[in-house]
């Protein structure tokens, strides 16, 4: 028998459907249990990905292959036991659920074979698996357009390169033991916490697989050999060909990201959202059914460069602020916009200027908070007496008066933000009632025909 905790079984449950992309427990792969005098294997595998977590331990030596819905049915947040006995054929499953004893039983069948590891590994910068989170999350799994679905790992540069055709992100520094360019498929394990939370992390290849050690896991990548990846290079361009630089300060950066997701059109296709660089920098949005749109001032940002308005998905410009990128360089209206640092590049399509949003006093308007420094008093005398000491004036303290208007000015952004939803609300049931009214139309309609018909 094999025994494991509740606890532990929702764990390794959970990575495994991170990191197979399970969203069905019918179609999800087979797990197998193999149990060894110094430790027990817990593998798993689809066409492209395997996995394998280990765990320390005396065990009696078995194999036991569980359909991936056994461990749905025992796992839990407690620490009971769970015994996996294998008879024959037939598995039994037996665990405490609030103190009544269950039970479940399901058949044995063909253990999983994941591939061979490499014969070494090569320790890695830690900051890789974070950086195979962006990654992936540039990659488009849809698309069988030249491997959009996979992430480039260049080992000339250490480059990990990801597209789906709309961004791109490039991310450099690190060290791969090999020379040539290897792709490997989008996988969400590297976000899972088994991953992200590793202390180690080293990596290594075969003929066919790229391994990766996180920790007690084991993540196997099947090399993509006949995939094509575009060429992403001839679009990370000198910063010195941009135009326009939009700067953004790190508590405007915040600011947009949390802002854009609440401004009107976020549903609509492309997100759009117009950026006039100007003079200020500001974000406008507004609903097709819309008369009256929403503008963001980030007041602690400036433009440099020549002047410009584009329209983007908010999207994209919401995660260059989120990457860290304090600085988007553009060339045009109609070119891509860029971010670029030591180790990364950013670039993402713009959606050109036609329809861009232009000022009007009419724009419901929300300033981000101002860092400015409050200036200091200065004091004033009608006669200064030369050759002697300036009286000293007392001065109120200003602490108690900004805290205040920090507080109103905070709560101001607040109800705008409110006064903003409110509107697309009640838009979005204006659309709905006059849907209603077509539907009850229509059917009056189909009913004359009927007794046309009778």
């Amino acid at each position: 028998m094999i025994e494991l905790t509740r606890k532990q079984i929702h764990f390794i449950r959970s990575t495994l459907r991170q990191t197979l992309g399970i969203t069905s427990a019918k179609k999800a792969p087979s797990v197998t249990l193999r149990a060894t005098p110094v430790g027990l294997l817990i593998q798993s595998a689809s066409d492209t990905v395997a996995i394998e977590h280990r765990i320390e331990g005396d065990f009696r030596p078995e194999v036991i292959t569980l359909p991936y819905e056994a461990l749905q049915s025992c796992e839990g947040k407690q620490n009971d036991n769970v015994g996996i006995q294998r008879d024959g054929d037939t598995i039994t499953v037996q665990w405490l659920d609030g103190g009544i004893p269950q039970s479940a039983q399901y058949s044995h069948v063909e253990p999983v074979e994941i591939p061979e590891s490499p014969a070494e590994f090569t320790a890695i910068d830690r900051a890789f698996i974070p950086a195979m989170v962006e990654a992936v999350a540039t990659t488009d799994n849809e698309s069988t357009r030249h491997a959009l679905g996979c992430v480039r790992l260049r080992g000339s540069d250490g480059q990990i390169a990801a597209t789906d055709r709309y961004q791109i992100l490039t991310q450099s520094g690190f060290s791969f033991p090999w020379d040539n360019d290897v792709l490997v498929p989008a996988m969400k394990a590297f976000g899972s916490k088994a991953f992200r939370d590793a202390a180690d992390v080293s990596i290594g290849r075969s003929d066919d697989w790229v391994s990766i050690q996180a920790g007690d896991w084991t993540l196997h990548l099947k090399i993509e050999k006949d995939a094509r990846f575009p060429n992403v290079d001839e679009h990370v361009v000198a910063i010195d060909t941009a135009t326009t630089t939009m700067n953004l300060a790190d508590s405007d950066a915040e600011f947009l990201a949390q802002a854009t997701r609440k401004l009107p059109a976020a549903s609509e296709f492309n997100a759009p959202v117009t950026v006039d660089l100007n003079g200020s920098v500001a974000i406008r949005a507004k609903s097709a059914d819309q008369e009256v749109g929403t503008e963001l001032i980030l007041s602690n940002s400036q433009r440099s460069g020549e002047e410009l308005r584009f329209n983007t998905n908010r999207d994209y410009l919401r995660r260059a602020a989120t990457l860290g990128f304090r600085q988007v360089h553009l060339q045009s209206a109609e070119a891509p916009a860029f971010c670029r640092d030591d180790r990364r590049a950013y670039i993402w399509a713009l959606l050109g200027s036609d329809g861009a949003i232009t000022p009007d006093a009419k724009l419901t308007r929300i300033e981000s908070p101002s860092n400015s420094p409050t200036p200091t008093p200065r004091n004033r005398t009608t006669n200064p007496m030369p050759n002697s000491k300036r009286p000293t004036a007392t001065r109120p303290k200003v602490d108690k008066p900004v805290s205040v208007l920090a507080k109103a000015e905070a709560l101001r952004d607040s109800l705008t933000l409110a006064l903003a939803d409110t509107r697309d609300l009640i838009s979005a049931i204006k659309a709905r009632r006059k849907q209603n009214r077509l539907v009850e139309t229509t059917l009056r309609s189909l009913k004359q025909l009927e007794n046309i018909g009778a």
